[in-house]
């Protein structure tokens, strides 16, 4: 499984012939499937190498929904982070999370580990509603790029 492979983009031409040179050897020679992930400029990249494009299929990660597996994927998630205490969100909350993250998998991780970084930092051990409701995206943080909430004396 490679991760984030759209990175080999950022290589000179060689290095990049070189590297789809070394997927090509593992996938040969080695006998291994390859599971190759990233952003849409993973698909230009490995389309660089006919022979390479020819043995993979390109997927695409649907958004997530607001259905029960969004619900299951973020009760997961969370009973996955390091917090002493459960966190019961609320329905509303869960959709907060949906539109706060576009239902892109990236951001709703990140923004799942942001609130429980808080959490931890904060002592409330949990996820709450109200932090949810106080989350801001990263990129719209403009007064302190440190500051996870938006909460008063924090």
């Amino acid at each position: 499984m490679i991760d984030e492979v759209h990175n080999l983009l950022a290589g000179t031409h060689r290095e990049q012939r070189r590297f789809l040179n070394v997927l090509r050897y593992l996938s040969n020679e080695l006998e291994v499937s390859l599971v190759c992930l990233g952003v849409s400029e993973a698909v230009d990249a490995i389309r660089g190498d006919i022979q390479l494009a020819r043995r993979l299929d390109e997927h695409h990660l649907p958004n997530w929904r607001d259905d029960a597996e969004f619900s299951d994927m973020i009760q997961t998630l969370i009973a996955a982070m390091p917090l002493e205490k459960k966190s019961n969100l609320k329905v509303k909350s869960l959709k907060q999370i949906l539109a706060l993250t576009g239902g892109v998998t990236s951001r709703i991780f990140a923004l799942i580990k942001d609130l429980s970084i808080d959490a931890i930092v904060t002592g409330d051990e949990c996820i709450t509603d109200d932090a949810i409701a106080k989350w801001t995206p990263v990129w719209s943080r403009h007064a302190n790029p440190h500051r996870r909430l938006e909460k008063s004396g924090v």
